[in-house]
């Protein structure tokens, strides 16, 4: 016959001589340092710029030079932000493919950036501002041969 053997799940206590702080970490002497993470200001335009650019119909800004447009319509939209501890403030600058309808693309866009600040950069964007400044018409896949 064999004895059974018994396996506890629980985490050794704290060593002799700390005091648990509240939060779960060990602090001895009642005195806890804990580190902070900042993000940088290019890393949330970053991560906005490519939310931004995945939204169908949104596209960057077209460059002009003596009223000569130029560019590519597939140009990411130009993004700035700041960020403030867990909060961002973002500002985009973007065109729209006509004939969507401007209100639904940047709707489309301020929640895809909002939910990418979230998921990958942990950050809650406080406001996000869009100015479209072009409707650039929509360019077609198929090339017309004369």
């Amino acid at each position: 016959m064999t004895t059974p053997i018994t396996i506890r799940d629980a985490a050794p206590g704290p060593a002799a001589g700390t005091v648990p702080a509240d939060d779960g970490a060990v602090a001895d002497g009642g005195s806890a340092t804990r580190g902070r993470l900042e993000i940088a200001d290019r890393v949330i335009e970053r991560i906005a710029t490519q939310a931004a650019a995945e939204v169908d119909r949104a596209t960057g800004t077209p460059r002009r030079m003596l009223g000569v447009s130029f560019g590519s319509p597939t140009d990411r939209p130009d993004v700035s932000a700041r960020v403030d501890g867990q909060i961002a403030i973002v500002d985009v600058v973007m065109s729209v493919a006509w004939p969507a309808p401007v209100t639904k693309v940047t709707e489309q866009v301020r929640a895809r950036i909002v939910q990418q600040l979230v998921d990958l950069a942990g950050v809650r964007a406080a406001q996000v501002d869009i100015r479209v400044t072009a409707l650039v018409p929509e360019q077609s896949s198929d090339r017309r041969v004369s």
